[in-house]
């Protein structure tokens, strides 16, 4: 059993059949299959509230769910996540369970503007797979459910912000990051593929420009990339 250090009176423990998240959002036959060939079945194990932590709310994080998701193979698509936290207003913590090994992963997650009971999903980010015994994050972190919030965020991202930066402009520094790999990555397959001498030497001469950027950028943040 997967200890996450927090308090029992947060525990909820109950089953969801799967089918109500991709019929609550009239998912295709490719969504569907993906529920049913990567999810064993979803149990929603804790509600983090003022009522369960005595943690504050604000106005824009109310509660944390977290949700355990036990998986038949040792991946799930990013359709399938969206898909629940699309079907839930509140931020999820995933704890996406394999055998003997657990992974956490989180979504910038922020409620529509336009329709309150809905929310805005954007990048996910992941932990390591660690064993069941590990307790690598410490989620109860922060003076408020939003801090709480942005912390686990912080914990899961490649690229760390500095703390007194806001969590936008921490995850804008790992979109940096993450666009910057991208090029690099294109950069390099362009030189092995170039016959020409010169547009070798130009594509080596921007690779390192956008080397710089990059180290730079995880430099300054102490992170590592990902």
């Amino acid at each position: 059993m997967i200890q996450l250090n927090l308090p029992e009176k947060a525990l909820v423990n109950k089953k969801i059949p799967k089918n109500k998240f991709y019929e609550k959002l009239q998912a295709g036959k490719s969504l569907k299959s993906r529920f049913v060939r990567q999810v064993d079945h979803i149990v929603w194990k804790y509600k983090l509230s003022r009522d369960t932590i005595n943690i504050s709310p604000t106005k824009e994080i109310e509660e944390i769910q977290v949700f355990e998701v036990h998986l038949k193979e040792k991946a799930l698509a990013r359709e399938v996540l969206d898909c629940i936290d699309r079907a839930i207003p509140y931020p999820i913590v995933f704890v996406l369970i394999y055998q003997t090994e657990y992974q956490l992963a989180v979504a910038y997650k922020q409620r529509s503007r336009q329709h309150q009971d809905r929310a805005v999903v954007d990048s996910y980010y992941f932990s390591e797979w660690y064993s069941q015994t590990d307790v690598p994050v410490q989620l109860l972190k922060g003076l408020d459910l939003q801090a709480v919030y942005g912390n686990i965020i912080r914990a899961l991202l490649p690229v760390h912000g500095d703390s007194h930066k806001s969590l936008e402009d921490t995850i804008d520094k790992q979109k940096q990051a993450e666009a910057l790999k991208r090029e690099i990555s294109a950069l390099e397959s362009k030189i092995n593929k170039e016959k020409q001498f010169n547009r070798k030497v130009e594509y080596n001469l921007q690779l390192q420009t956008k080397n710089k950027k990059l180290e730079k950028i995880i430099g300054n943040n102490g992170g590592t990339g990902g």
